[in-house]
């Protein structure tokens, strides 16, 4: 009895062992765990547009651009690109004042990537009733 309970010991932790070898650190976890890729709620997605929008509407009426008519921002895939890229694909007389005034903001930049890379939405479309 004694030999079988060594030999089932010995197997345990021979499997614990193994485990163990598998584990992932506490480091790898907060770094593969980035909240960016998560499902993002429909909820939250609509507040990250919205907020986006009210940013670039808010940024291009202090440069004295309205956003009538309207102006649809694209965000270019960053893989395609090799970097973020934006775009106005609308037409617009001011298309490359206003490119050249969100290119110089990270954050817009950024939410926008971010909205790309959670839904596949890669353009909004900001107004004044936006």
């Amino acid at each position: 009895m004694a030999i079988e309970a060594a030999s089932f010991a010995s197997q345990m932790v021979g499997e614990l062992a193994s485990g163990v070898s598998k584990a992932v650190g506490f480091d790898e976890v907060l770094q593969s765990g980035s909240a960016e890729n998560e499902p993002v709620s429909e909820s939250k997605l609509r507040s990250m547009i919205d907020q986006v929008a009210g940013a670039i509407r808010s940024r291009l009426e202090a440069a004295g651009i309205g956003v009538n008519p309207p102006v649809e921002v694209a965000v270019s895939d960053p893989g395609q690109t090799g970097g973020n890229s934006l775009t106005v694909s609308s037409p617009h007389n001011r298309a490359a004042e206003i490119e050249s005034i969100l290119m110089s903001e990270p954050k817009i930049v950024d939410q926008l990537q971010r909205i790309r890379t959670a839904s596949s939405i890669d353009r909004i479309v900001v107004s004044d009733r936006s």
